[in-house]
């Protein structure tokens, strides 16, 4: 575990944020409320949009929260339009940003326990490995996956963003 994770998940919330910019260019230009996004689901069972976005963002602070043995942040907001999940958006990647330079070395002796886990909980190992990057990639990939369907112009290039090609 190091700052690359970070820099990662940084970077990948970014791409996030351009392509709900698309979406908001799309329903301009296609003369429909941007919020209709926000409860969009592929199943009547799974979350909607909205809450992509939020776990996407929650996983990514879980993560580098309990690897560098810090305090997770409360960010005491409930999004309700395109334009709050932005801004949530933008407080994780700050939160992010300012833990670059934390100490990582220790993230296997980290303690994470979620909320639903019923007073069960993880070593920063299991956190990091088998819960919050795969759970970040999932949410992030199911929130592109719902734009995708709804219409939005977006390819592999907004989702992987900028590549350090030499």
């Amino acid at each position: 575990m190091n700052r690359d994770i970070a820099a990662q998940f940084i970077k990948m919330l970014t791409n996030l944020d351009l392509c709900l910019a698309k979406a908001a260019a799309h329903a301009e230009a296609k003369q429909f409320n941007v919020e209709n996004f926000f409860g969009d689901r592929l199943i009547v069972d799974m979350l909607p949009l909205s809450k992509q976005v939020l776990i996407c963002c929650d996983s990514a602070r879980t993560c580098i929260a309990t690897a560098s043995h810090g305090e997770l942040p409360v960010m005491g907001d409930e999004p309700g339009t395109m334009a709050d999940l932005r801004a949530h958006i933008a407080k994780t990647i700050a939160f992010l940003q300012s833990k670059l330079d934390a100490d990582f070395s220790q993230f296997e002796s980290g303690r994470y326990v979620p909320h639903w886990a019923g007073g069960k909980g993880m070593d920063g190992h299991t956190c990091v490995h088998e819960y919050a990057i795969p759970n970040f990639y999932f949410h992030l990939t199911m929130t592109y996956a719902l734009l995708r369907r709804a219409g939005v112009d977006l390819g592999k290039r907004d989702y992987l963003g900028g590549l350090n090609l030499q």
